[in-house]
C-alpha cells in the first residue's frame, strides 16, 4: 500500500509515512534516558505536584484575596490623595525615604493603596515595612501581621517560601529537574509518540493505562510544561546564576547588574539632600495618565521623597500585551522626565522586556480571565500526569524481578507520594474554611489559619498512609474534599453575607471563588459515590495484573 497508507487506530487515522520519520534512540541511549527520566521524575514528583497544584490556584490570587479580605470589597477611589496616604504611613512608621519606597496604586481587584518601604527602628537598623490604607475607613493594616492569608499562603507554597532561606532555590531545582525529565521523556517516547497518542485506551493492564495517560497528557501539555520548567528554573535559580557574574564583573555590586535590565536602579540621590517642597505625587500621576491614557499606573517608586532631589519612577501597563510595562522616571521638583532612566511604553528594548516577559508568561498576567482558566486546566492536567508517572513507576515494579520486600518498599513510597499529593484538595478547602471561621478580630489570626491548614494537611496525609488500597486513598480524599468544598460558599455567606447570588453582581471575583468550590465539591462527590464505587466491576482483569504484598488495588 506504500507510504500513503492510512492506518486506523481506534477511530483516529494516523499517517504511517509521518510515523516512519520518527526515529527512536539507539538501544543503549534509550535505556540510559529511560532510567534517568524515571529517577528524575520519581525524585521530584510530589514536590512538583505541590508546585503545580498551588501554582494553579495562585493564578487567581487576587480573586482569592478579594474573597478572603473584606477590605478588598469596595469601589476604587479615583481621586485619591497619595501624598496624604504617604503622610499617614510616615507618621506610623517614620519612613526612611532615602531607601526605595514603593506605592502600589489601587485597582478593581486591589482597591487599597499599598506601601512598601523601609524605616529605622530603635537600634537605628533598617527594617522593611509593608502596609495598606483602606479607603473605606482610613485604617492602616500592617502586612507583616496580616488579617487574612489564604491567597498569600497558596502563592508562597507555590515556591516553598515556608521553608526558610532555601525554599525558592529548592523550587528552582525542582523546575530544573522537571525540564530534564521533559527532555528525556520526549526522547524515549519520540519513536512511538503519535501511535501512543492516537491509541490511548482505558482498557487493559494498569501499566498500559497509566503509561498511555502519562504520554498523551504529556503531549497535550508539552508547550505549557516546557514553558513552566524554563521560567520556574529562571525565577528560582536566577540569584545563583548571576552570582559568578556579580562577583567577577561587578565586584559584588548587585545594583550594577540589575541596572542593565532596569535603568531606574542606577538612579543616585544624596542621602543628606535638604528637605524641600516638590510637585505632589497625585499631580505627577495625573500628568502620566494624560500622556498615556491607554496605560494604567501600577506602581510609583520613590527615592528621597520630600527632598530637593526626589525622584519618582512610574510603572505602566495595559494588562493586555505580553511585553514589558513602561517605566518612566522624573524629577519631582519640576516633573522633567529622566530619559536615561526611562523605558517608554512605545520604545521598549529586548533587554528591558525579557524579564517582565518571562514574569507575565509565568503568571498569565496578560489577556483576560479565560487565559488563566486555560492555565489552570493545563496545570491540573500536569498534576494528573505527575500522579500517572508515579503509578507507572509502581506498576512497572510489580513483577517477579523484585522480591516481596522490594515490592513492599515500592508500595509504601507510592502510598506516601499519593497521600501528600491527593490530600492537597481537602487541605486547601480547609484553608478557605478556616479563613472564614476564625474571628477577624483575633490577634495572630493569620498565623492560626496557617497552622490549621498545615496541621490538617499533615494529619490527613498521615491518615492516608493507613489506607493500603490506592483507590481507597483517592476516594476518601475526594469525599473529604468534596464535603469541605461545599461548606466554603456557605461559610462565606454566613460570615460576610456575601452569598453567591448577591456577589455575582457587585463583586464577581468573590462569586467565582464560591462557584468554583461549589462545582469542585459536587464533582468530587459525584465521582467518589457514583463512578469510583462502580469501577471494580467494569474491568475485572486489572485485579489480576496488580500483585502487591498488601490489599489489592481496585480499578479507580
Amino acid at each position: 500500500m506504500g507510504d500513503s497508507f492510512i492506518h486506523y487506530l481506534g477511530r483516529k487515522p494516523v499517517n504511517l509515512y509521518v510515523m516512519k520519520k520518527l526515529k527512536g534512540l539507539a538501544s543503549r541511549a534509550y535505556n540510559s534516558m529511560f532510567h534517568t527520566h524515571t529517577v528524575a521524575g520519581i525524585v521530584i514528583s510530589f514536590a512538583l505536584f505541590v508546585i503545580f497544584y498551588a501554582g494553579a490556584f495562585s493564578l487567581f490570587r487576587h480573586e482569592i484575596i478579594q474573597w478572603e479580605n473584606p477590605d478588598m470589597r469596595q469601589p476604587v477611589v479615583e481621586d485619591m490623595d497619595f501624598d496624604a496616604v504617604l503622610e499617614r504611613i510616615d507618621s506610623a512608621y517614620q519612613l526612611n525615604f532615602h531607601q526605595v519606597t514603593n506605592v502600589n496604586f489601587p485597582s478593581e481587584k486591589h482597591p487599597v493603596v499599598s506601601v512598601y518601604g523601609a524605616y529605622n527602628d530603635t537600634d537605628s537598623t533598617t527594617q522593611r515595612m509593608a502596609a495598606y490604607i483602606s479607603p473605606k475607613d482610613g485604617r492602616i493594616q500592617d502586612l507583616n501581621n496580616p488579617l487574612t492569608t489564604v491567597g498569600d499562603t497558596i502563592y508562597y507554597l507555590h515556591y516553598f517560601r515556608q521553608i526558610p532561606a532555601i525554599g525558592l532555590y529548592l523550587a528552582g531545582l525542582v523546575a530544573l529537574f522537571f525540564l530534564f525529565a521533559i527532555v528525556t521523556g520526549i526522547l524515549i517516547h519520540w519513536r512511538n509518540l503519535l501511535t501512543k497518542f492516537y491509541a490511548f485506551t482505558i482498557e487493559g493492564k494498569w501499566k498500559n493505562i497509566w503509561t498511555n495517560a502519562h504520554t498523551v497528557l504529556g503531549v497535550i501539555g508539552l508547550p505549557f510544561q516546557l514553558m513552566y520548567a524554563v521560567t520556574g528554573a529562571f525565577f528560582g535559580l536566577l540569584t545563583l546564576i548571576l552570582l559568578p557574574t556579580v562577583i567577577l564583573l561587578y565586584q559584588g555590586d548587585t545594583t550594577k547588574i540589575f541596572a542593565k535590565v532596569q535603568p531606574q536602579q542606577a538612579i543616585q540621590v544624596a542621602k543628606d539632600a535638604p528637605k524641600a517642597n516638590h510637585l505632589s505625587l497625585s499631580e505627577l500621576a495625573n500628568k502620566i495618565k494624560t500622556s498615556y491614557p491607554n496605560h494604567e499606573i501600577k506602581r510609583a517608586q520613590l527615592r528621597n521623597y520630600g527632598r530637593a532631589d526626589a525622584v519618582v519612577t512610574w510603572q505602566l501597563d495595559d494588562d493586555k500585551t505580553i511585553t514589558a510595562p513602561g517605566v518612566i522616571s522624573m524629577n519631582m521638583s519640576d516633573g522633567k522626565v529622566l530619559a536615561a532612566y526611562s523605558i517608554l511604553p512605545d520604545k521598549k528594548t529586548y533587554r528591558s522586556s525579557v524579564t517582565d516577559f518571562i514574569f507575565k508568561l509565568h503568571f498569565a498576567n496578560f489577556g483576560s480571565i479565560s487565559l488563566r482558566v486555560i492555565y489552570f486546566i493545563l496545570s491540573m492536567i500536569t498534576c494528573f500526569m505527575i500522579i500517572s508517572g508515579v503509578l507507572i513507576w509502581r506498576t512497572a515494579r510489580n513483577n517477579n524481578r523484585y522480591t516481596a520486600k522490594q515490592k513492599l518498599f515500592h508500595h509504601r513510597v507510592t502510598k506516601v507520594y499519593l497521600a501528600i499529593c491527593l490530600s492537597m484538595f481537602p487541605a486547601f478547602a480547609m484553608l478557605f474554611i478556616a479563613n472564614k471561621t476564625v474571628p477577624m478580630e483575633m490577634v495572630g489570626r493569620a498565623a492560626l489559619v496557617n497552622a490549621i491548614f498545615f496541621v490538617f494537611w499533615l494529619a490527613i496525609t498521615i491518615a492516608g498512609l493507613f489506607w493500603n488500597n490506592y483507590a481507597q486513598q483517592n476516594r476518601n480524599y475526594l469525599i473529604l474534599g468534596g464535603f469541605l468544598a461545599l461548606l466554603i460558599p456557605i461559610a462565606n455567606g454566613i460570615v460576610t453575607g456575601g452569598w453567591v447570588w448577591t456577589t455575582i453582581v457587585s463583586y464577581p471575583s468573590v462569586a467565582y471563588v464560591d462557584l468554583f468550590w461549589l462545582m469542585a465539591g459536587l464533582t468530587s462527590l459525584y465521582l467518589s459515590f457514583y463512578q469510583l464505587k462502580a469501577a471494580p466491576s467494569s474491568n475485572p482483569q486489572i485485579k489480576q495484573d496488580i500483585k502487591i504484598p498488601a490489599p489489592e488495588m481496585s480499578n479507580a
